[in-house]
Parts: C-alpha cells; structure tokens; sequence
C-alpha cells in the first residue's frame, strides 16, 4: 500500500512538473515573439509582466523570460525527481527537495505571498509521505535480531 501511495504522489509531480515545462516553453516563446498565441496566453505574460513590475522586492532581478526560465527549471526538477523517486533513488529526493527550495525562494525574492503558498505546502507535506512511503523494509532477519 505504501508503494502505490509513493507512485501516486511520484506521479501527481511528474505531471505538475510536466505541465510547468509546457507552460514555461510556450510563454517563453510568447515572450521572444517566436509566436503570439492569443487568449491566455497573452493575458498569462501581461500579467506576468504586469506582477514583476508591481513588486517592491524582485531580489534576483526577475524579468518575465527569467522567471519563465526558472518556471522550466523547476518543472525540470520535478519531473525528474519524481521519476527517480519511482525507481527509489536518493537522488529523486534530492531534486525534488531543489523543487522545493526553487518554489520556496520565489516567495522569498518577491516578498510575498498568495494563495500558491498552500500548494507549496502540500507539496512539502506530499514528499513528507513520500519519503516515508518509499523507505525500504528492513531486512526481516535484521528486524527480528535481538
């Protein structure tokens, strides 16, 4: 049971992750003109645009393309992590604890918070679970050794 709850969490990041880099690709070319794609997309980069200029604090210096770029590394880190962390890889932990830092340091360079701070905390939550649901059994002659 544990298992499934880790390939479920595993897979639930996978498809943020996924989802943040088609996101960050098709806005990053919004940004550069390589097309103009109308509706949301549109409105998505004004009010990007429109956000890093409003804020008080931009600590990194975020323009629209960066922070579109750092979007994509995030979904980057995401993604891979929770592919390590389906085949129980550390290294899957340690990228998804990047996600975590990256999504965190975002409130911190702008100074602000809004209502994307809960899914951040549930998504700490979720690798919480994580963690304890893909750590190995010990062996049983070890477990039963006194």
């Amino acid at each position: 049971m544990k298992r499934k709850l880790a390939i479920t969490i595993c897979l639930v990041f996978l498809a943020s992750g996924l989802i943040r880099i088609g996101v960050s690709l098709l806005m990053i070319g919004q940004t550069l003109g390589w097309w103009a794609f109308g509706g949301e997309a549109t409105e998505a980069l004004a009010e990007t645009q429109r956000f890093i200029a409003e804020r008080e604090y931009n600590l990194v210096g975020f323009t629209p393309l960066t922070y579109f770029g750092f979007i994509m590394f995030m979904g980057i880190t995401i993604s891979l992590g929770a592919i390590g962390q389906m085949w129980r890889k550390h290294w899957g932990l340690v990228l998804i604890g990047i996600y975590l830092l990256s999504h965190g340091a975002l409130f911190v360079n702008f100074m602000t918070v809004n209502l994307k701070i809960f899914l951040w905390g549930l998504s700490v939550v979720a690798t919480m679970v994580l963690v304890w649901a893909n750590r190995e059994a010990p062996p049983e002659s070890q477990s039963l050794a006194t």
